[in-house]
């Protein structure tokens, strides 16, 4: 199996898939791999009753109902393979082994917890700390802003946008830098900067996020930022489609699940009951 599986991510690789990308299916398929193994299974002759086993195997490792289903879209698509390069007569894994997912509303920051973080992002390194505020100010993935470049930073009529060229499945977009002060910073850090415009790896910035979790005890992680901003835009009133092109999302209900956090929209749809309404019940997410 080893050996198909290393012609398979050459595959993935050929398709154009990232390192990240392709060292999850790495893990994903070494998973199903050591399964195989300790059942004594030979991977071209699994069924129903087995994959439904494998299913079984990752619950009972106490996997997340998200992670379970990756890994085993992950080996589905393994499986495709080898039925083109006929090693195997079938594809024994379908969408009804997934399981049930727990629907989470995406995670943004509360005003007090925006403003605690970025009090503390002023204690990094000037790089790091303008890396977090222009996830802040444009909803980019934490991988966008490592692979930003110089050139990517332009201006329109005064304002500044960045191009990014290298989104998730390779589409080019153009986002607007929504936070002046953020703005005019890297437009400065443009005029200094040849090629990379942080000169970070994602990998840097998810430590220093880490970091910043530890110290501050907000639950804090990079991808916080980006939903911050959608429900910010939002709950203005910005256009849902405006907001998708924004975050590149390329399924509308995708950037539909942001628009449930919008929670002042909805407080604005109560009608008041007087002065004497009683208690005051304030919205927040966790």
């Amino acid at each position: 199996m080893q050996e198909l599986i290393v012609r398979y991510l050459e595959e993935l690789k050929a398709m154009g898939c990232s390192h990240h990308t392709m060292k999850m299916y790495a893990y994903h398929l070494k998973k199903f791999e050591c399964f195989c193994q300790e059942r004594g299974i030979d991977f071209r002759s699994v069924n129903g009753k087995e994959s439904r086993a494998f299913r079984g195997w990752l619950i009972s490792q106490g996997l997340a109902p998200k992670t379970i289903n990756t890994i085993i879209s992950a080996v589905k698509a393994f499986y495709d393979f080898l039925l083109e390069e006929g090693e195997v007569k079938g594809n024994p894994i379908t969408r009804k082994l997934r399981v049930v997912e727990e629907r989470k509303l995406p995670g943004f920051l509360i005003p007090e917890q925006e403003e605690a973080l970025l009090e503390h992002f002023k204690k990094l390194p000037r790089h790091v700390d303008l890396a977090f505020r222009t996830m802040l100010a444009t909803g980019l993935r934490v991988s966008e802003v490592a692979a930003l470049k110089s050139a990517d930073i332009f201006q329109q009529k005064g304002r500044v946008f960045l191009r990014i060229r290298q989104g998730k499945g390779k589409k080019e977009r153009i986002v607007p830098v929504t936070d002046p002060e953020t703005a005019r910073e890297l437009w400065e850090l443009k005029q200094e900067k040849k090629e990379s415009v942080f000169g970070v790896s994602d990998a840097t910035l998810k430590w220093h996020a880490w970091r910043i979790k530890k110290e501050t005890g907000i639950d804090f992680h990079t991808h916080r930022l980006r939903h911050t901003l959608a429900t910010k835009l939002l709950a203005r009133g910005v256009g849902i489609d405006v907001v998708q092109e924004v975050l590149g999302h390329e399924n509308i209900n995708t950037t539909r699940i942001y628009a449930k956090t919008a929670l002042q929209k909805v407080f604005d749809l109560a009608a008041p009951a007087g002065e004497d309404a009683g208690e005051i019940v304030v919205f927040q997410t966790r």
